[in-house]
């Protein structure tokens, strides 16, 4: 007990007590360093070291004389300096993008961490107004900043990249969870448990102070016990007749759109996907944007096609595809499924992308930027999509119906239960070649499969540069191909499960709870208030 007194007491006095930049300075490492927990390396106590740094400077807000304003200036630094290390890929999409962009990659990171921060200091400043005196100030904690993450989801079309929920690998015991309360549900658990033995260490035992520490083993308890009753569970038998055959190119942004890029990467795709064992294959998947053309109107290109597949066979390939309207021409990121009937092509279903991805697809404020005279900027306000009009599922022949996610669409959990109908599977294309050898790859793949445990469907995703692979319907990835690899697989798709809690009620229950423990404490902090004024005119 001495040791924690000196490892964990001290620095959470001289947390509480000092003001300036040398606490700001700590809570903005311990931000960096609690992205250390995000994928690939999953290392979760990192998080919980962060966390106990950030709870105990919130309390030491809570006595500064602008408390609020203390209290989100802390929880800004702190998310921070947690974003800028766990979406650090960002730049490299910048780097890689060209059009004279390379100028602007050192400022879109730490804008992009700033605008992201803004809602753990909205979530600091909730903490600060409402927590009360005892102990259980933890749980208010908890639920401030999971909620603040769930606004972060949703407002201004929402970027819920790297929710606290993402430190656990999906398929693993605690990512279970996220079938009954989804990831926000589970953020809301993990920000508790990871925080709440901080309050049990002080250099007296106290039974009291234990309570929130007691909660929370009993908490990782059940999840643990029914991750494991649920991932012990019979898994659902592969869909009969259907084999999937995976294609990665592996070929780099800059080589794709260099000249002579477009037939290198067609003559590589059609290369591959025509290998030994095709004769066995019903569908073939391209990634995102797998060729820099707009392939639908390439005849010559889908002949070759034609000339690789029989009659029988699928091909599901990411587009650019052009419509016109009037005087003016639309763009579309398209998911389209392709048949070749006699070597004729046919497009049997097509979904164009909703979620549009911001300065990649399309460019808030793009009226703003054209007036501005710089050449970059006017470029980068001009290249638009046009979004689709909603979630789909799409009649494949040959295969179950399925629910299509294009890129970055797979981290919205609210967007994967839009669809009118329910799906047998789940195929999830991206380019992630923009992001090169980073980390936002692996983290796209972690968070994309946590749709399959929230909806029970299987997954198949095919991304350029990026992990391509299986998941099945625990979210447990079957097969994965290395991003940087070239080659093909075959695969079988996995059957669904039933329908989870999770799809039945989506984040009602989570936001229920946040409102209960938010509007109780209000409630209190107000009668407290208004008894206070009452003696005082006595």
């Amino acid at each position: 007990m001495q040791r924690l007194h000196l490892l964990v007491w001290q620095p959470r006095i001289w947390l509480a007590a000092h003001f300036g930049w040398r606490p700001r300075l700590v809570i903005f490492l311990a931000g960096l360093f609690s992205a250390l927990s995000l994928a690939p390396l999953h290392i979760v106590p990192a998080l919980m070291l962060g966390l106990w740094v950030m709870f105990a400077a919130l309390d030491g807000a809570r006595r500064a004389d602008k408390p609020l304003r203390s209290a989100f200036l802390r929880g800004f630094v702190f998310a921070f300096g947690y974003f800028l290390a766990g979406m650090a890929w960002v730049v490299y999409a910048f780097l890689t993008r060209g059009e004279g962009l390379q100028y602007a990659a050192p400022f879109a990171l730490p804008a992009l961490a700033a605008l992201m921060a803004v809602f753990w200091g909205l979530g600091a400043v909730i903490y600060c107004a409402l927590a009360p005196r005892s102990v259980w100030r933890v749980l208010v904690f908890a639920a401030a900043l999971a909620f603040a993450e769930w606004l972060r989801g949703h407002v201004l079309g929402g970027l819920p990249w790297n929710l606290p929920a993402y430190v656990w690998p999906a398929g693993g015991l605690v990512s279970q969870t996220a079938s009954w309360f989804g990831v926000y549900g589970l953020s809301l658990l993990t920000l508790f448990v990871l925080t709440a033995p901080l309050v049990a260490v002080t250099p007296r035992l106290e039974l009291g102070r234990c309570l929130p520490a007691f909660a929370a083993l009993a908490i990782s308890t059940i999840v643990l016990a029914t991750g494991a009753i649920r991932l012990a569970a019979s898994a659902p038998e592969d869909v009969p007749g259907v084999t999937i055959r995976l294609v990665q190119a592996g070929i780099p942004q800059t080589q794709k759109w260099a000249p002579g890029g477009a037939e290198l990467t067609r003559d590589r795709y059609l290369s591959l996907t025509g290998r030994e064992g095709i004769e066995a294959v019903t569908h073939v998947v391209w990634p995102e944007g797998a060729l820099p053309s707009f392939m639908l109107e390439d005849g010559a290109t889908l002949a070759r096609i034609g000339e690789s597949l029989d009659e029988g066979q699928v091909l599901l390939a990411g587009v650019n595809r052009r419509a016109a309207d009037g005087n003016s021409v639309r763009y579309y990121n398209t998911l389209a499924a392709l048949r070749f009937p006699s070597g004729t092509p046919r497009i049997a279903a097509l979904y164009d992308k909703v979620r549009l991805t911001p300065f990649g697809e399309f460019t808030p404020l793009s009226g703003a930027l054209a007036m501005t005279g710089i050449p970059a900027l006017q470029e980068l306000a001009r290249y638009e999509f046009t979004p689709g009009p909603g979630a789909d599922v799409l009649d494949i022949p040959g295969a179950p119906s399925m629910l299509p996610l294009v890129c970055y669409e797979a981290i919205f959990p609210d967007f994967v239960g839009s669809a009118e109908t329910r799906a047998a599977w789940i195929y999830n294309l991206s380019n992630d070649a923009w992001f090169g050898p980073t980390s936002g790859p692996r983290q796209h793949f972690n968070q994309a499969s946590y749709r399959s445990i929230e909806t029970g469907l299987p997954m198949v995703r095919s991304a350029a540069l990026g992990v391509s692979g299986v998941v099945d319907s625990l979210g447990r990835a079957r097969v994965t191909l290395d991003p940087s690899a070239e080659g093909v697989r075959d695969v079988a798709l996995p059957g669904r499960l039933g329908r989870t809690p999770y799809s039945f009620w989506g984040d009602s229950p989570f936001l229920a709870f946040c409102a209960l423990v938010l509007a109780g404490m209000a409630w209190q902090r107000f009668r407290l208030s208004r008894a206070a004024r009452h003696a005082s005119m006595r």
